[in-house]
């Protein structure tokens, strides 16, 4: 049996190599407000660099997530380059994100984030082991959730084809072999980002 203190002293240095924390959840439950508060509370966190070339959103766009309008001549050359650690193809839009910008961030003394998709952070997490931190956040009950879809703008239909899409997001990262840290968003946002905050610091 290994002596408790050595365990400890061992959890103790594995909590100070969190670099990265991802975010994941279903549209809708919040991801990209919690990201823009916690940014708000700690200017020295960041957001690990993507590059695009779609336009710029200003009203969903978070500080530093996005170098946008990159041409996708440019884009592939980096990905013939081996530059980048992935390339996503959404909406007829092309994403990447360089290895120089992960290793940037693992680097910094801050955390940063990354906003992910499943396979996204299952891969980040495969190029930095134990350095990244996930956390799924939560949808809440469908009547709020079908309430804030709604002061989106989205049409009935959609509205439903996302709770159904919710639900099951939600079903895979829970048998996910991913160890997320799960976090509801059903109160507040002050009530939300206090308990990304909780997370956050239990690791680093």
């Amino acid at each position: 049996m290994r002596n408790p203190i050595t365990l400890l002293l061992e959890l103790l240095r594995l909590k100070k190599k969190i670099k990265i924390i991802t975010i994941s959840g279903s549209s809708g439950a919040g991801k990209t407000t919690l990201v823009r508060e916690l940014l708000k509370r700690h200017p020295d966190w960041r957001m690990v660099l993507s590059v695009t070339s779609r336009e710029p959103r200003e009203s969903s766009d978070l500080p530093g997530e996005y170098r946008c309008n990159v041409s996708r001549k440019d884009i592939l050359r980096l990905k013939r380059g081996g530059k980048c650690l992935w390339a996503e193809v959404a909406h007829g839009n092309i994403y990447v994100t360089l290895l120089a910008d992960v290793d940037q961030a693992i680097e910094r003394k801050p955390v940063s984030f990354m906003q992910l998709l499943p396979v996204s952070v299952r891969n980040i997490r495969e190029y930095a082991p134990g350095r990244v931190l996930s956390i799924f956040v939560l949808s809440p009950d469908e009547d709020e959730l079908r309430r804030r879809l709604r002061k989106r703008g989205e049409a009935d239909d959609e509205i439903e084809r996302r709770i159904s899409d919710c639900r099951r997001w939600e079903e895979e990262a829970l048998l996910s072999v991913i160890p997320y840290e799960y976090v509801t968003n059903s109160g507040t946002i002050e009530e939300a980002v206090s308990k990304v905050e909780k997370v956050i610091s239990s690791y680093t």
